[in-house]
């Protein structure tokens, strides 16, 4: 028996007759003719396979062993449904529990403690588990249920994800704020690739989109540095001369306080991020929260960056 072929109007009226174990009154009891309720007696006795009620004299009704079993599961099952419904939302400083975050980064850092201020306030008993961002199976860490929220640059609409756009992020030329390319009077294609750049990849790579709209005009950079993460990536441009260009949502934290930035001298498609989640934690109060503060604080680091 499938839940969803239940009336749950049907156990209330079942309930009452178990308790009165008499129709006539439990009709009154509820405020409904007799014939409805022996109909829903008659019903109930098909649903469960047991008369439930059955004669005994001279006029009256008895419960069966079967209703004397299910007489005090049912009337708690009931009675914790109605706590549900009657309940109100929770008092978020009540809450306890943990919540896991996967991001790249420097994101990660930089939300890691805008968050933590902002649950502090909101929902102290709340913890963050940021887990290592590993290149391309957020998502599917995601679905096997390992963590809550994923921020990637892929959305991801299939089976019972929920996704939702965090930002759009254009790509920046980055370098230390006394490079020789700060002072050029003109940063132009020839004067970014002057210099050697470093790439962010965490399986190694060297090439990537820059690389590809690169070779479609017929020109190649060197590629003389590879990091596994932008936070290696942004402390070696503070201290050599290496060239990067990068989304803007990486310019933040102190490093990229030390650096400058100009525009990438070819045309590039910006950056998307975006906020996934399972639809498991559709009434997950801790991660609804936490998602909803992603949102809010996400455009504030855009906007410190930009100033």
């Amino acid at each position: 028996m499938k839940l969803r072929n239940i009336n749950l109007n049907l156990l209330v009226i079942v309930d009452a007759l178990l308790d009165e174990a008499h129709v006539g009154r439990a009709a009154g009891r509820l405020g409904l003719s007799q014939p409805a309720v022996s109909n829903a007696l008659a019903r109930a006795r098909v649903l469960f396979g047991d008369p439930l009620l059955a004669r005994a004299p001279p006029n009256g009704l008895r419960r069966t062993p079967r209703a004397e079993a299910m007489r005090e599961p049912l009337r708690t099952a009931l009675a914790q449904l109605a706590a549900i419904v009657a309940a109100g939302p929770p008092n978020l400083t009540d809450l306890r529990g943990a919540v896991r975050l996967v991001a790249f980064d420097v994101l990660a850092a930089a939300l890691g403690a805008a968050l933590t201020v902002e649950l502090a306030k909101r929902a102290p008993g709340i913890d963050l588990i940021f887990h290592p961002w590993h290149v391309g199976d957020e998502v599917e860490r995601l679905e096997r249920g390992e963590v809550d929220l994923v921020v990637t640059v892929a959305p991801a609409s299939r089976g019972l994800l929920r996704t939702e756009p965090l930002g759009i992020y254009p790509y920046t030329v980055m370098m230390r704020r006394d490079h020789p390319a700060a002072a050029a009077e003109r940063f132009d294609l020839d004067c970014w690739l002057a210099f050697p750049h470093v790439v962010v990849s965490g399986h190694g790579d060297r090439q990537g989109s820059i690389d590809a709209a690169l070779t479609r005009i017929g020109r190649q950079r060197r590629v003389a540095t590879v990091a596994p993460t932008f936070l290696h990536a942004l402390e070696l441009l503070c201290e050599t001369d290496l060239l990067a260009a990068f989304p803007t949502g990486v310019m933040v934290g102190s490093a990229a306080a030390r650096l400058t930035s100009r525009p990438v001298p070819i045309a590039l498609e910006p950056v998307s991020l975006h906020l996934v989640r399972h639809s498991r934690t559709d009434m997950d109060t801790a991660v609804m929260l936490v998602a909803e503060l992603i949102r809010a604080v996400g455009p504030q680091l855009h906007d410190q960056e930009a100033s």
